[in-house]
């Protein structure tokens, strides 16, 4: 007893490092679980440099959890809206701000569609200011523009612009082509020439516009050399990746420069119609800065009101406090468990020189997510099963409307979900049991043929879900020769749909808290194709493999919430078993050691530390969970369940491929 006890008083002050156990369970019940039983080696590693949180509360102090009472995280986002190159007399700041909201409460997307969800306990409010950058530093910049960029030939989209019979101006044969992400790099280390230190952390948008100056050159950002990891595909060199803006890279800022392109990946471009696609519906869309004028596309009165809507849609509910797809706490293992991501290769194209495991790297996959959340333990594994066998193929021809038969789809009128029934009825045919307190994100990969794909041919992926409370389930992701010609492999598909299974959206289709509304970008919103101008393997532009600072923060402060709603859980757990049971000395400490790690999430949380804030949390989690399983109390569910419904999924298609 007495070693057991000095180790958790150990535990209780400092973590220390330790193996990984699978089997956390204390015998005897009196006896103190080990600390080594418990916490795994990624869980140190996300802690190194942390200074140890105090065992105790201080008396009369908050404490980290409080049972019966709901977590909320409460967070002041200041938001700096930075103006360089307009004019006072062009951009009233308040006609910008007059449609932004005071406050935001994210929710799970897919949940809310079923009508359910837990609350994620975030809350934002939001404090706007205008800034003006001055003379110097616009010529400063203006000037880092015209050195940094490399003269090209007008993109295609910009000559498509030049056709049409109402565009105002020409774009210059040659052009400039500008590096985004170091663009957003010297904007960050010059923020501070334009925005007092009080207000960061915070986020900052800048509206740009060299469009005027003597020394105006047309141009374009991109992501130069950008390829895809399995391929090699040059997609950074294509026209439709010449984008307006860019953010997330290096900073919380974000950037939208109107004087650059038009572009192809808003459709800004087109300024003879105002519908894109054809259906009858007004695609708005914000057309290049000199189109705001007397006889242009747009009339200048709306500039302002513009930027604003870009400001509230793109900016605060794509980027920078943006509701995640999932409840990313639906994914958190239990204790001492691991997130397992499992890979079936599924071979549908008959031939055998093309093995669709050549196109997907696992190691990769799995050092994306061992960066984004290192306080998780994470684990990879891919199965080739080769040639497919009957009953999947059978399930994608149904799902793709080739070959419909009858199937489990036939409960929901909806052959679509055959794949997501099929694999959840037949799961233990194709992956293996993992641990029981493991996560598993099953993927299913095909390789197979145009023709099979059907309906879906250009899907790349979709993150499913159980149809019942909006759970995700499974991913399911699609090569064929044409993908893989258009420059798709497998592992940046992988990334990205795992991003979505483990709570991320796209950065062009989200949720307004305060308008209840979930929008994509077509129609009215057709400009939040401009979200993707952002450093995320989230967005279709196949510019970034990786996950960028804005889906770091949002979430990180999802997942800090939920580990100390769950810890929240297990106190109110623990004092139910208290009433009935005389409390030992050791969940005493454990219950202390976890308030204290608690109340350092909250203020590393305060302080914006958000990694080692979800990282605590964990802990405190973690500390709880021991307990809990000691004493074998069952866990609280994580989501509310609701009636059953039916919302097919988002699936992420091929967006103008080689163009």
């Amino acid at each position: 007893m007495r070693r057991s006890l000095r180790t958790s008083m150990i535990m209780a002050l400092a973590i220390t490092a330790c193996d990984d156990v699978s089997t956390p369970h204390p015998e005897p019940l009196d006896d103190v679980p080990d600390v080594a039983e418990w916490l795994d080696p990624a869980q140190q590693a996300a802690l190194v440099g942390m200074p140890t949180p105090p065992v105790l509360p201080p008396f009369g102090g908050q404490p980290g959890l409080e049972p019966g009472q709901p977590v909320e995280l409460a967070q002041d986002v200041p938001i700096n809206l930075v103006f360089i190159g307009y004019e006072p007399d062009e951009i009233d700041p308040a006609d910008v701000m007059a449609g932004l909201p005071e406050t935001s409460v994210p929710r799970a997307r897919y949940p809310g569609f079923y009508g359910g969800g837990r609350p994620l306990g975030l809350s934002f409010s939001f404090d706007y200011e205008a800034y003006w950058a001055d003379e110097a530093l616009e010529d400063a910049l203006f000037e880092h523009l015209a050195q940094s960029g490399q003269e090209g030939e007008a993109t295609a989209f910009q000559q498509l612009y030049n056709a049409q019979q109402a565009n105002l101006v020409d774009v210059d044969p040659a052009v400039l082509y500008i590096d985004a992400a170091e663009t957003e790099a010297w904007l960050a280390d010059h923020l501070h020439q334009v925005v007092p230190g009080e207000r960061d952390p915070g986020y900052t948008v800048y509206f740009v516009n060299w469009y005027g100056r003597p020394d105006f050159r047309f141009h374009v950002y991109g992501r130069p050399g950008q390829a895809d990891p399995d391929t090699g595909y040059p997609f950074g060199d294509l026209s439709s990746r010449q984008i307006i803006g860019w953010g997330g890279s290096h900073h919380r800022g974000w950037f939208l420069d109107l004087s650059a392109g038009p572009e192809a990946w808003t459709s800004n471009w087109m300024v003879d119609s105002d519908d894109v696609d054809g259906d009858g519906l007004e695609d708005y869309r914000l057309p290049p800065v000199w189109e705001y004028a007397e006889g242009g596309y747009r009339d200048p009165s709306d500039l302002a009101d513009d930027l604003g809507l870009v400001t509230r849609f793109v900016a605060l509910d794509l980027l920078f406090t943006a509701s995640p797809l999932f409840d990313p706490m639906a994914t958190a293992p239990g204790l001492g468990g691991h997130k397992v991501v499992h890979i079936e290769v599924l071979e549908d194209d008959g031939d055998p020189a093309a093995s669709g495991a050549d196109i997907i790297d696992e190691q990769q996959v799995l050092d994306a997510f061992e960066d984004f959340q290192p306080y998780h333990h994470w684990d990879a594994a891919l199965e080739v099963e080769d040639p497919i066998d009957e009953g999947a193929a059978q399930a994608l021809r149904t799902f793709s409307g080739v070959e419909v038969t009858d199937g489990c789809w036939t409960d929901y009128g909806v052959p679509f979900l055959q794949l997501g029934c099929y694999f959840s009825q037949n799961l233990a045919q194709y992956v293996p049991a993992y641990g029981a307190r493991d996560t598993v994100a099953e993927v299913f990969a095909f390789n197979t043929t145009d023709a099979t794909m059907g309906d879906y041919f250009g899907v790349l992926g979709f993150a499913d879900d159980n149809l019942v409370d909006g759970t995700q389930t499974h991913v399911y992701e699609f090569a064929t020769p044409s993908t893989v010609a258009w420059g798709y492999g497998l592992t940046q598909t992988t990334i990205h749909e795992l991003g979505h299974h483990h709570g991320l959206s796209h950065p062009h289709d989200g949720y307004d808290p305060e308008l209840d509304l979930d929008f994509g970008p077509s129609a009215s919103f057709y400009f939040a194709w401009l979200g993707s101008h952002s450093d995320t393997v989230m967005h279709y532009l196949d510019l970034s493999n990786d996950f960028g600072v804005f889906d770091r923060d949002n979430l990180y402060r999802a997942e800090t919430a939920g580990h100390l709603a769950r810890a929240t859980e297990s106190l109110e757990l623990l004092d139910a078993w208290a009433v009935d049971h005389p409390t030992p000395l050791w969940v005493t400490l454990f219950e202390a050691a976890a308030q204290g790690w608690a109340r350092a999430a909250r203020q590393r949380f305060d302080d914006w530390e958000h990694l080692p804030a979800v990282a605590s949390a964990r802990v405190a989690d973690s500390l709880l969970l021991v307990v809990r399983d000691a004493l074998g109390l069952e866990p609280a569910p994580i989501s509310t369940l609701v009636e059953p419904g039916l919302h097919p999924p988002l699936t992420c298609d091929v967006r103008m491929p080689g163009v």
